[in-house]
């Protein structure tokens, strides 16, 4: 009887500005009145999960302190996770040919070999492994002692587990070229199995942008890769997210978002470049110490 009526409730404007307040509150996801039945279809679940027959039962058992774990369910089930591998290709041939190869000139003459590259809500990982293979193909031939350490972080636990797991169906692959597709995937039915020497190249960790005390153990990434991601977060949110990222990058490396994002004031502390198609947000290299006199 609950479960019938759990299907056929619906999200009144009063709960739906309650349910959106909480999410809002809880990872800066920002639903607008035009996507609330998209919170709909994607909450009603949570109400036949918990045994509640409305969202306004939902939202009370929400609120109780005892079910922060059903706070964890529900962000995993809103939160979207549309990608797939070299999804935006001019950035990955820019980051190949141009950015990458210019930080670790830059690191090397820094005095060291580390590069550090930061996939922000990557969702089932399919951007970080993107980086992996970007680096296995094109950058350690070429730069043999560069250590390379990429991350991969979302606040969605479960996309996490299946990043970890690295199976893709077709769709995630398309953009894969043929030759990567070939020596870096196995078909398994299917699906298709990430080979172990790429995906031993990333780490995963929960993370919520939005969270200035964990944002803040985010630090010394020469890329930060975030594409279609602030766009879902309202004006201060946006802001205090980018000024959080560019505290995690190191003096001249990238930030970069998708290609018709804008980023407006929130951006103002950031260098645009713009190379061959791909536009990135640099945090100004430290100036020069002055010559000793």
């Amino acid at each position: 009887m609950e479960q019938s009526g759990a299907l056929k409730t619906t999200l009144s404007r009063d709960t739906f500005e309650r349910l959106r307040a909480l999410i809002r509150k809880h990872a800066g996801i920002d639903f607008s009145e035009e996507k609330r039945y998209l919170l709909e279809s994607r909450a009603r679940p949570r109400l036949l999960a918990c045994g509640v027959s409305s969202f306004e039962a939902y939202v009370r058992h929400l609120q109780r302190s005892a079910t922060a774990d059903e706070l964890t369910h529900l962000l995993n089930a809103v939160t979207i996770n549309e990608t797939s591998f070299f999804r935006h290709p001019a950035q990955f041939e820019a980051l190949g040919e141009t950015f990458l190869p210019e930080l670790i000139q830059q690191r090397r003459a820094e005095g060291t070999q580390e590069v550090r590259l930061w996939s922000a809500a990557c969702s089932a990982g399919d951007e970080a492994y993107s980086l992996a293979i970007l680096v296995q193909e094109r950058l350690k031939p070429r730069f043999p002692h560069a250590a390379f350490h990429i991350v991969g972080t979302d606040i969605n636990t479960e996309v996490l587990e299946e990043a970890r797991a690295g199976r893709y169906r077709k769709r995630a692959i398309r953009n894969v070229p043929a030759a990567y597709l070939h020596k870096y995937f196995r078909r398994m039915n299917d699906t298709f199995l990430l080979d172990a020497s790429v995906r031993d190249r990333v780490r995963f960790r929960a993370l919520n942008l939005t969270d200035a005390h964990a944002m803040r153990r985010m630090r010394n990434f020469d890329v930060i890769m975030c594409a279609n991601v602030l766009i879902y977060f309202d004006q201060k949110r946006k802001k205090q997210v980018l000024q959080s990222m560019y505290r995690s990058l190191r003096p001249g490396g990238y930030l970069f978002v998708g290609g018709s994002e804008a980023l407006g004031e929130a951006a103002a502390r950031f260098e645009s470049v713009q190379e061959e198609g791909a536009r990135a947000f640099r945090r100004p290299r430290a100036p020069s110490s002055p010559s000793a006199t």
